[in-house]
């Protein structure tokens, strides 16, 4: 069965579990890791975090971005792929070829050295930001290698790429399997609230149809979550006196029109348990977590 679906995208933050980011693409999540990433550390206001990340994430694009916005990835390396009777196995998959930076050369598992010319190649993909480039490596000592029929098919012997974001690449598959219990934690900070929203609250489709309509509604889903957390955290009264002194990021009549339609809300959802709020409250949360360094688990 196919079923017509967008892809949401959540940033939920270690201590509180409260979602610090999220929004509604179009695209898979091998291109969504910077975007939502990105967002979370500008709603906190934070110079640096830890995201831990699916291996449906892993793009190393996406990788090194969020290293150049100062975020520390620990993205779960996908599974080398499968040897077949006529490819090359698993003792001569590129894992095992090493990278010496120094001489920008790789040694394959015979010991031998793979040279590349230093020409870049490009790589094209579906979108002009999708593609990257490449540089190649080989070694002539393929032609009279024994082992040849188990590492490649190819006539002129083996070919590596390395692409202009291995290194970043590289970084944070060593952080991963450096890191096996805090990556374990990932599950622990965010499934469960999707299991929340789908499973309690039934929320497990839309009403409304188009990217910005269904983004709209699945934000208020999200910040209705957050609502319910905080009052868990904080308590009611509590966090009534955080909004009546929260310093607004709104034009004046826009802040008066969300204060009264929160606190409207509010007291009918403490009635009636139903709460469906304005978009541009979903920015409340995000004061509670302010200045502070923390690990982030993305979906």
């Amino acid at each position: 069965m196919v079923e017509i679906s967008y892809n949401i995208q959540a940033a939920v933050d270690n201590k509180h579990n409260l979602v610090v980011a999220t929004h509604t693409i179009n695209r898979n999540d091998r291109s969504a890791l910077a975007a939502i990433a990105i967002e979370a550390k500008e709603n906190l206001n934070i110079e640096t975090y830890t995201a831990l990340v699916d291996k449906g994430y892993h793009n190393g694009r996406e990788i090194n971005q969020c290293k150049d916005h100062n975020i520390t990835t620990i993205v779960a390396q996908p599974a080398q792929g499968k040897s077949n009777e006529n490819g090359t196995q698993p003792d001569y998959f590129v894992s095992k070829f090493v990278y010496n930076n120094d001489s920008d050369t790789y040694t394959c598992p015979q010991g031998k050295t793979l040279k590349t010319t230093g020409s870049w190649h490009k790589k094209t993909g579906r979108s002009e930001n999708s593609g990257y480039k490449f540089k190649k490596y080989r070694t002539p000592d393929c032609k009279e290698c024994p082992m040849k029929d188990l590492c490649t098919s190819r006539t002129g012997g083996r070919e590596i790429d390395r692409s202009e974001y291995a290194d970043a690449v590289e970084e944070n598959n060593k952080r991963y399997k450096e890191n096996p219990q805090l990556y374990r934690t990932r599950q622990e900070i965010n499934e469960h609230i999707f299991g929340t929203i789908k499973r309690q609250w039934g929320y497990n489709h839309t009403n409304l149809t188009g990217l910005e309509k269904v983004n709209g509604e699945h934000s208020l889903i999200m910040l209705v979550y957050n609502i319910k957390r905080t009052m868990n955290i904080l308590g009611v009264p509590d966090l009534i006196d955080k909004i009546q002194k929260w310093n607004a990021k709104y034009p004046p009549k826009g802040y008066a029109l969300i204060k009264v339609t929160f606190f409207k809300l509010l007291c009918e959802f403490k009635i009636s348990k139903h709460l469906f709020l304005c978009p541009k409250t979903a920015s409340l949360t995000s004061e509670f977590c302010a200045n502070r360094k923390g690990v982030i688990a993305l979906i």
